[in-house]
């Protein structure tokens, strides 16, 4: 799958991919510098290290979150780290972590002092450090906090002392423990109240007893004796709440005319200024000015190369895919190019994606490979992290973007509105890819629109726009009632072993899965994908499986597990484009197979298509011959060896008409006459001819049962006088079903035997052959012909 990628991406890329969720964080090395950003921060470094100047130098590296600022921090750092034998010290200082202002203020002056002390290996390293510390605690105005200590405990004073008097007041007439009570805290709000004066007397401007810049000369002495600057790295400013914002750029300058400093801030530049607009726009960038002798902002990286890298990290994530024959590399490079590229503006986009597409594909892969269709799993992804409200819009809106069904002109605005919830600046990349792994999208906006037949292609390759699989991209699971695609492509490797086909069967019908293996089945034989060369295994096994089904759904199916049976075979058999050889693997596996519905079918199918004229034949003329003449003597033989059974099959009825269609009526007709006269079958055969169904009155929530009695389907086998005496003279006591059965009859026998009598009508005849077959009647129920093309909405 990794080759896959090579033709958008153009070349190779070797490194090894590291963990999903470390690839959001910041490079550490220039080995890892994917952007060409190394001589940026060389350059950059160069002038840091040089600077030796009577104050601090205070650079900013300016850029938007994601925009690389750290990473760019990172390569400065090795860069000086490797210079010589006396690389210059760095600080990194990260606000961010410290929480309070006074955290950050401590943490600041902390971080300094023991880079100024050089770890204790000098005494004029650890007089730089001492001198530090000490003007850091007059900065700090340390006698300042102990002064509001003691307002504290001024305040707790009179609290005390008010609460006595409340008490004491209020008490006159009260228990002399009470009264105690109220001198205890008088006394113990005057004690309160003198220590709290004690305090303010005590450390009452101690500062003025060493002035400020009398500490700070001392401490510019001692910073000149520095080799070189020290590097104060501060990150994440940015991160911090306005009044954090302020406390630490107000340290920066007040501290920026010490000489062996140097300052190098990496900040958001909007966030930084409006921290200190105040009550003006613009405010904020002057003072910014004042401080900040130099900025650079990040350099902007070409979108080619974030997309480049996008690309080659998506080939390392495919290659230990399996080759997908779904995979369409021109609809990847038109959705890529059409729309996805442009949504990766940073480094971080485009780690956040490939983190996301990693995990999607972890999800969704099978030993066999992708559950989805790759394409629609990436596409999907980019809109899951950048456009979450169309994300969550197509999420919801199943019942409109998949599907062929038929539409309105009205549908298209409800369509559109998937799209709508885009934002502005990617409204046009977001309508492209949502109209390209969406057709229906795409035919709101004005494109052609897709007929049925498109849907099986959609779900031959997976696609989100199948309403088959459209759910499987959202559950991150294979959803209940389907088998994923690794458990199918299993099958289709072992479908030249009939006995492997029949436990697989049976281990899906247990799993209510059969439904679904059909509709796959039919799906990849009308794609082409199954080897007509396992026909001969193949073809009988679906004869079999389909023998039980009626024309019922099943489960979720969204197709009759039956139609999906036959519909199978012929798009396998015609992927032989040999006609008389796909026709002697139908003969073979109808002379193989003991199943009649499905090769009944068909060739009532070829039957048909000579009689419109259609050269699309399944099998030679010759060979339908064969074919008709073989299946009436399976049915033959099946009724003589078990007559009770075969009238229990679904297809009973259908069986009787087939065999007219093949050979004539004479045939069908002996055999009922002469199955009806056993009472252990009369029962059962009329029953065969109980249509059960559902109907809504106007007014109900629910449906209620319906059975129709199809006297027509009888008449056209049976003479009716003759069977309305055989049941009458049947015993009462028969199973409740049958007995059922026989008074429906009876009831519709009697109902038209007194109909045909008032009209004069000869009674006992039955209806024409093509009147019955064409099933127009509500009692001559026998199913039309079934169309080989029909497909499910």
């Amino acid at each position: 799958m990794g080759r896959l990628w090579k033709w958008v991406r153009g070349a190779e890329h070797d490194a090894e991919r590291r963990g999903t969720f470390s690839e959001d964080l910041p490079i550490g090395s220039s080995r890892e510098d994917l952007l060409g950003r190394g001589e940026f921060a060389r350059a950059l470094a160069g002038v840091l290290s040089r600077y030796r100047g009577r104050e601090s130098l205070v650079v900013a590296l300016r850029g938007e979150w994601g925009s690389g600022k750290t990473s760019i921090k990172n390569l400065i750092v090795e860069t000086l780290s490797a210079r010589g034998e006396s690389p210059m010290k760095v600080v990194n200082f990260n606000p961010w972590q410290w929480g309070t202002d006074e955290a950050i203020t401590r943490a600041f002056f902390r971080e300094i002092a023991a880079a100024l002390g050089d770890g204790g290996q000098s005494l004029e390293a650890r007089a730089r450090a001492y001198e530090f510390r000490r003007y850091a605690k007059l900065l700090e105005q340390f006698s300042g906090g102990i002064k509001a200590a003691g307002k504290q405990v001024l305040d707790h004073a009179t609290w005390l002392a008010g609460l006595g008097l409340l008490v004491a007041g209020g008490v006159i007439a009260l228990e002399p423990a009470a009264k105690v009570l109220a001198g205890l805290l008088i006394g113990l709000g005057v004690v309160t109240l003198v220590v709290s004066r004690m305090l303010g007397f005590i450390f009452r401007d101690r500062e003025d007893a060493r002035p400020l810049d009398i500490a700070r000369a001392r401490l510019e002495k001692r910073l000149q004796t520095l080799p070189q600057n020290i590097l104060v790295v501060v990150d994440d400013i940015d991160r911090l709440e306005p009044e954090q914002i302020r406390t630490v750029i107000r340290h920066i300058k007040a501290n920026a005319s010490l000489p062996g400093l140097t300052y190098l801030l990496l900040y958001q530049r909007a966030v930084i200024e409006r921290a200190f607009d105040g009550g003006t726009p613009g405010d904020g960038r002057k003072y910014l000015e004042k401080v900040v002798q130099t900025a650079f902002d990040v350099p902007v990286v070409e979108g080619a190369r974030i997309g480049n890298i996008v690309l080659s990290e998506l080939n390392k994530l495919t290659a230990a895919l399996p080759t997908d024959p779904a995979f369409d590399q021109t609809r990847w490079g038109n959705l890529w190019h059409g729309g996805m590229k442009h949504f990766f503006r940073n480094l971080r986009d485009a780690k956040r994606f490939i983190g996301g597409v990693e995990v999607q594909l972890t999800l969704h892969r099978e030993p066999r490979g992708l559950e989805t269709n790759l394409i629609d799993t990436v596409a999907l992804e980019a809109l899951r992290l950048f456009e979450p409200d169309v994300y969550a819009a197509v999420a919801q809106s199943k019942a409109f973007i998949t599907g062929t069904h038929d539409r309105r002109d009205t549908d298209k605005e409800k369509v559109k509105a998937v799209v709508a919830a885009a934002s502005a600046e990617n409204k046009q990349a977001v309508q492209y890819i949502v109209s390209k792994i969406f057709p229906v999208v795409d035919w709101a906006f004005g494109a052609p629109w897709h007929g049925p037949d498109w849907e099986r292609e959609w779900s031959s390759r997976r696609q989100i726009c199948s309403r088959q699989y459209f759910d499987r991209y959202f559950a991150l699971r294979v959803p209940d009632g389907r088998m994923s695609e690794s458990e199918f492509l299993d099958f289709v490797e072992h479908s030249n072993d009939r006995g492997y086909i029949d436990r697989a069967f049976a281990d899906l019908a247990k799993r209510n899965l059969l439904p679904e293996i059909l509709s796959r089945i039919e799906q990849a034989a009308n794609a082409g994908t199954l080897p007509i060369a396992r026909a001969d295994a193949l073809v009988p096994a679906l004869f079999d499986v389909a023998e039980p089904l009626t024309g019922d759904l099943l489960g979720l199916a969204e197709r009759v597990p039956f139609i999906s049976a036959w519909c199978a075979v012929s798009w396998y058999l015609k992927g032989d484009a040999n006609l008389d050889h796909r026709g002697e693997t139908f003969l073979r596996a109808l002379r193989t197979s003991d199943s009649l519905a499905v090769p009944a079918t068909l060739i009532s199918l070829d039957i048909d298509r000579r009689e419109k004229g259609d050269t699309d034949l399944l099998m030679t003329d010759v060979q339908l011959d064969a074919a008709k003449a073989a299946w009436v003597a399976k049915l033959r033989a099946a009724l003589e060896r078990a007559p009770e059974t075969m009238i229990q099959n679904p297809h009973f009825v259908s069986y009787l008409y087939r065999w007219r269609d093949f050979a004539d009526l004479s045939g069908p007709r002996e055999w009922v006459a002469s199955a009806v006269t056993q009472p252990n079958l009369l029962p059962k055969f009329l029953k065969a001819f109980v249509q059960t169904g559902q109907a809504w009155t106007l007014g109900d929530y629910v449906s209620h049962p319906m059975v129709n009695f199809q006297l027509g389907n009888v008449m056209s086998f049976a003479d009716l006088p003759a069977l309305v005496a055989l049941v009458r003279a049947l015993p009462q006591d028969i199973e409740a079903s049958e007995r059922a059965a026989c008074d429906q009859f009876l009831k519709a026998a009697e109902k038209h035997l007194d109909e045909s009598a008032s009209a004069g009508e000869v009674v006992g005849t039955p209806p024409a052959p093509d009147a019955v077959c064409e099933g127009t009647s509500e009692e001559a129920a026998d199913p039309p012909l079934p169309k080989e093309d029909a497909t499910p909405d």
